[in-house]
């Protein structure tokens, strides 16, 4: 790959909702018809997908970029911030992952002075299209990738319910528009669940930290003010990258 397709590849990351052809040329200094050829060729890879008259990183990056990153890595520099935030909000906090098989719980902690009963997370793939981890992670990648996982993770949920698209795509854009994913009962009637997308290298649609627990205490602390703390080390954890 020569530099002007990794230019351009930047292009479309840093300039995200405005990725037009023209913007992206303009961005990297190339004349637009350049542009429109090398665009065409990571169309043609799968690094790049349009979306209307704007263009996004493409699904074979994701993975790929979900293949590179370590676990153990991800583990060690995310726990400091979940213990904080567990300790500060008395509920278990959790980071999940975009992987090549779905959405992944790879890091719990739980509270050492809880404000009751508290609700562990099982670790591993999730529910991908009721789960706030996954509707956290997945408000941020191309429509094809959010209909691989969501497909690959359904026969593994066969009795939990299934949104239809439409409101799949009102939540997403509530994600994208909030920085915010809810999961209200949708897995089990008595449990709720908060999970806010996390930058990784300065890109959202990797990772995720959240919050989960009783369902009606969830609920309590949001009529306060849970939000605006979980964003507040949501923003420290972005701060350290």
């Amino acid at each position: 790959m020569d530099t002007r397709n990794l230019a351009l590849l930047e292009g479309v990351a840093r300039l995200g909702e405005e990725a037009t052809a023209r913007r992206i040329a303009d961005k990297i200094n190339l004349p637009q018809a350049t542009a429109y050829r090398h665009i065409a060729d990571l169309e043609n890879l799968g690094l790049v997908e349009r979306l209307g008259k704007r263009y996004c990183i493409g699904s074979r990056l994701y993975k790929l970029l979900a293949l590179g990153t370590s676990e153990s890595e991800l583990g060690k520099a995310l726990m400091p911030a979940l213990s904080g935030m567990a300790e500060a909000l008395g509920e278990t906090t959790f980071a999940a992952r975009l992987t090549d098989q779905g959405i992944d719980i790879f890091q719990t902690c739980a509270p050492a002075e809880p404000d009751g009963a508290i609700v562990v997370p099982s670790k591993g793939l999730r529910p991908a299209s009721i789960c706030s981890s996954a509707k956290a992670i997945l408000a941020h990648v191309p429509k094809s990738l959010q209909a691989e996982v969501i497909a690959a993770a359904a026969p593994m949920f066969p009795d939990l319910p299934s949104p239809d698209a439409d409101s799949l795509e009102a939540e997403y854009a509530q994600v994208r528009d909030k920085g915010i994913a809810y999961c209200i009962g949708e897995e089990d009637p008595d449990i709720a669940s908060v999970a806010m997308p996390v930058r990784l290298q300065g890109a959202l649609g990797q990772v995720c930290v959240g919050i989960v627990g009783p369902r009606g205490r969830i609920m309590r602390k949001l009529d306060k003010n849970l939000e605006k703390q979980m964003k507040f080390r949501r923003d420290m954890i972005d701060a350290l990258q």
